[in-house]
């Protein structure tokens, strides 16, 4: 019992250093990919998809759109950019309805026709103040209207956008260079204090997209010069005026949708992010690295605790789990690293099977070793048993013994024998032929009766004794006793004769635990018996 002991804490031990080396290999691996942003393009399309499944949101109702649509170029039969006196028009009949804030998506960079310049110049002073997107130059940021004077209500922000190298935009910047976007200028003037540079994360923030294009309330550029939409659509409300039709070539594909989204409405979305508090989070550096470590040891634990097959199982189970709980944690505004949530999963997962599959292949070797098998099939475990009493159990046992070593390494009579196969000849080729013979032994086993009424086992024909007398006949054959369904071991006194020795082999019990530790006990059994009868028979075990 202690050498058994002892066996199973060095094969225990092995299991439990492979796993342990996995889990750590696909915990560093998961945690490298992670830190270097290796898997970026696929976080990217994850949040995406993450969008798609959360559907569009509420547009917030504190910002409005004016847009310089079709129906606006139709009505002025233009294409943009169009004349700035349209503009300076809507300015003038915005700040009558008393916005919260007026803000222009739109470059006014060159001159014009003078007058029109002129007009907006003075409707910029007038309705002010309005932030007006610009870009940066090696000097500074290019004047608005160029080479005129910038009147007192203008406020000047960079109209930069940053899409992801798929070309996709995801996030916002702070400032490309050192004058902050429109979305943040527009959100400082909303809320009267600066909005720090610490809220974007490597000069980047992601935008909490209310939905695909469209989402946001809009209103014809056209009908707001005309007087056709009413004061209150834009009062109290911060109104971002830019080119919506895609003639306008200002227009980008967003993680909310596939549809091309227009740059006004890229800022009005990130605009709401902003004074909404950055709803939308990436999970904090140091919880993500703790649950990629969870994730890779969690293949490694389950395969200690249940093998290999049912981890697989409990794998996918968990896969699906975090699938949910990494949507439903976007839908209440963090984001988690689904890449290199799964990578770890699946390093860990590979890892653990791969372990497996090597341990039981140096099993194999192990006991090919020790019985000196043959390559070929030669049916090297033999099952003896009872027709009538054991046939559930033997081809339990039969059935795992297959499975680990292969069918034709194991004979079992109703299974190995062919069709027109002469039934005693082969039985006795099969005994002579087996390294190792497994008795199954049922409670009825000893007391077997023959129609006589005379016990069978003390009948010199009876194949079951027949088998066991020529194995222990044979003296290089490890003979084991396997009982089940609560079968004591037979003793020498229980026993004729010729099978005397069943009595003093050590016995294997059938029990209801995990079939793979049934064979593993099996595997003990009959390593140790060839050792023992080597010693006996004075020859070194191969």
């Amino acid at each position: 019992m202690a050498e058994r002991r002892a066996r199973w804490r060095e094969r225990l031990g092995l299991r439990h250093a492979l796993v342990l080396i996995v889990a750590l290999a696909a915990a560093g691996l998961a945690v490298s990919a992670y830190e270097t942003g290796a898997l970026s393009a696929l976080e990217g399309q994850a949040v995406d998809a993450r969008f798609a499944v959360r559907g569009p949101e509420p547009a917030d109702r504190n910002i409005a759109i004016v847009a310089v649509d079709e129906k606006t170029l139709m009505a002025i039969n233009a294409r943009p950019p169009i004349p700035r006196i349209y503009y300076a028009r809507a300015l003038d009949k915005l700040h009558s309805a008393r916005p919260a804030l007026l803000a222009i998506d739109v470059q006014f960079i060159g001159r014009t026709d003078p007058s029109d310049d002129v007009a907006l110049q003075a409707a910029l002073a007038r309705d002010g103040p309005v932030v007006l997107a610009t870009h940066e130059a090696a000097d500074g940021p290019l004047p608005v209207p160029a080479g005129m004077r910038h009147p007192a209500g203008v406020v000047l922000a960079s109209a930069s956008v940053d899409p992801d190298q798929d070309g996709v935009l995801r996030r916002m910047i702070y400032a490309p260079v050192a004058l902050p976007t429109l979305a943040v200028r527009t959100a400082e003037l909303l809320s009267r204090h600066a909005i720090s540079p610490g809220r974007f994360p490597a000069n980047h923030a992601w935008v909490d997209f209310r939905g695909p294009p469209g989402t946001f309330h809009a209103y014809s550029l056209i009908d707001v010069v005309d007087g056709r939409v009413a004061p209150r659509a834009f009062s109290g409300k911060a109104v971002v005026i830019g080119v919506t039709d895609p003639a306008g070539k200002d227009v980008f594909i967003t993680a909310a949708s596939a549809v091309p989204m227009s740059g006004v409405e890229f800022h009005a979305n990130a605009l709401a992010t902003i004074l909404n508090g950055f709803p939308l989070q990436p999970l904090s550096g140091s919880a993500e690295v703790v649950l990629l470590c969870l994730l890779a040891a969690l293949p490694a634990v389950l395969t200690l605790r249940l093998g290999a097959a049912w981890m697989l199982v409990a794998v996918i189970a968990i896969l699906a789990a975090l699938l949910i709980a990494v949507q439903l944690a976007f839908d209440a505004g963090t984001i988690v690293s689904v890449p290199d949530a799964i990578l770890a999963l699946v390093l860990a997962t590979v890892g653990c099977v791969a372990a497996d599959a090597f341990i039981d292949r140096r099993q194999l070797r192990n006991l090919r070793r020790t019985f000196d098998l043959d390559p070929s099939p030669v049916g090297d475990f033999f099952i003896s048993y009872r027709r009538g009493q054991s046939e559930l159990a033997s081809n339990t046992l039969r059935d795992g013994l297959a499975r680990k070593w292969g069918d034709k390494r194991v004979f079992m009579d109703t299974e190995a024998i062919d069709y027109g196969d002469e039934w005693p000849a082969r039985l006795q080729e099969a005994v002579a032929a087996c390294r190792a013979m497994l008795v199954v032994i049922g409670p009825q086993w000893l007391d077997a009766r023959a129609p006589d009424g005379s016990r069978r086992l003390d009948d010199q024909r009876d194949w079951v004794r027949r088998e066991i007398t020529a194995a222990f006949a044979r003296g290089d054959v490890v003979v084991v006793p396997v009982l089940h369904d609560g079968a004591r071991a037979p003793s020498e006194a229980d026993l004729p004769d010729p099978i005397k020795a069943l009595g003093r082999c050590q016995a294997v019990v059938l029990t209801g635990r995990e079939l793979g530790r049934w064979i593993a006990d099996l595997d003990e059994s009959i390593q140790r018996g060839r050792v023992r009868r080597a010693r006996r028979l004075g020859t070194a075990a191969t």
